[in-house]
C-alpha cells in the first residue's frame, strides 16, 4: 500500500512538470510580435566632472517575442545605469557611451532587435563651485497700508556647483517668488531657490529662511478745528457749527509734515438753494488717496435757511 501511494505521488509530480513544460513551450511558440519600450537612463558621473550638455534621458528598445509577455514588459518600469567612470577610463571630455542590449532583463524567448540610440554622445566639463548672494523675489501685493518693514535671508549666500564656464559667469541666485499676501501673521518662512540652469546644483540644502517684519504703514492722527466749506448759491443761511474734528490714519512717510496734511483735506457742506427753516446737512470729507478717514465729528450740521 505504501509503495502504491509513493508511485501515485511521484506520478502527480511528473504530470505537473510535464504540464508546466507544455504550457511554457506553448507560450514560446505562440504568436510573436515586435514592440517598442522606452527605458530611462541614470548616469554616474566622475566626482570632479559635470555635464557640459545634458545627454538623452531615455532610449528606445525594439523588442521581438511572444505576444503573451508584451503587456507585462511594456508596463514594467525599467532604468539602465551608465557608469561614466567605467566607460571613460581615459578621462576624456568628449566621447560616446554604448548602451548594451543585454542590460535589459527579458523573459526567455524575447530578444532585443535594436536600441535607439545605441551610442550616446557625452560632453563633460570640469566641475567648479562658487559662493554667490541670494536675491529675494516677490509676487503679488500686500493689503493696503501694510508694508514689509524688514526682511533678512538666512543664509544670505549659498554655494553653487556647476560647469566651470557657467560658474564663472554666475553673479547671484534668486529665490522662487514669495507671495506677499501669504506673509501676513508670520515672522519667518522657508523659501526655495531657483537655479538658472539645470546643470547647477547646491552644495547644501536649497532652502533658505526668510525672517521679516510686517507692520501697518499708517498712524492715527487727530485734526481739530478743521474749517467747513459751504457750497450754496443762496447766501441766506446761518449755522453755529463751522469747524469739525477729524480722526485719520496717515502713512508714516507723510506724517511728519502736519501742515501739508491739513491743507490737503477739505470738509464740505452742500446747502440746498431752495427752502426755508432748519435743515440737517451731512458733511463730506475729501482726502488724499493715501489718507484714510476713521471718524468725523460732527457728521452733520444744522443749517437755518431764510
Amino acid at each position: 500500500m505504501t509503495i502504491r501511494n509513493r508511485l501515485k505521488k511521484h506520478s502527480l509530480k511528473f504530470l505537473s512538470l510535464f504540464l508546466s513544460i507544455f504550457l511554457w513551450a506553448y507560450v514560446l511558440n505562440s504568436e510573436k510580435m515586435s514592440f517598442e519600450k522606452s527605458v530611462s537612463l541614470d548616469y554616474i558621473l566622475p566626482d570632479d566632472m559635470i555635464f557640459a550638455q545634458k545627454p538623452p534621458q531615455e532610449v528606445t528598445f525594439q523588442i521581438h517575442g511572444p505576444k503573451a509577455f508584451i503587456k507585462a514588459i511594456s508596463e514594467r518600469e525599467d532604468r539602465l545605469v551608465i557608469d561614466l567612470n567605467r566607460v571613460n577610463s581615459k578621462r576624456q571630455l568628449f566621447f560616446q557611451a554604448d548602451v548594451n542590449p543585454a542590460q535589459l532583463s527579458l523573459p526567455l524567448g524575447m530578444v532585443v532587435q535594436r536600441v535607439l540610440p545605441r551610442k550616446i554622445p557625452i560632453r563633460l566639463e570640469h566641475k567648479s563651485s562658487k559662493i554667490v548672494p541670494v536675491k529675494l523675489e516677490f509676487s503679488g501685493h500686500l493689503p493696503q497700508r501694510v508694508v514689509l518693514a524688514k526682511s533678512q535671508l538666512i543664509p544670505a549666500e549659498v554655494e553653487i556647483y556647476g560647469p566651470r564656464s557657467l560658474i564663472d559667469e554666475l553673479k547671484s541666485v534668486s529665490t522662487r517668488p514669495v507671495v506677499l499676501d501669504t506673509l501676513i501673521g508670520q515672522e519667518f518662512t522657508i523659501v526655495e531657490l531657483a537655479l538658472p540652469d539645470d546643470r547647477f546644483s547646491f552644495a547644501n540644502e536649497s532652502k533658505v529662511n526668510l525672517k521679516y517684519e510686517i507692520k501697518i504703514d499708517s498712524s492715527p492722527l487727530t485734526l481739530s478745528h478743521v474749517p467747513i466749506k459751504f457750497l450754496s448759491k443762496n447766501n441766506s443761511f446761518r449755522t453755529k457749527t463751522k469747524e469739525v474734528t477729524l480722526k485719520l490714519l496717515v502713512p508714516e512717510s507723510i506724517l511728519k509734515n502736519r501742515s501739508n496734511i491739513s491743507s490737503s483735506i477739505q470738509v464740505w457742506a452742500d446747502v440746498p438753494d431752495r427752502g426755508k427753516g432748519k435743515a440737517e446737512i451731512p458733511l463730506k470729507v475729501v482726502l488724499p488717496p493715501s489718507i484714510q478717514l476713521q471718524e468725523i465729528s460732527p457728521k452733520s450740521i444744522i443749517v437755518n435757511m431764510q
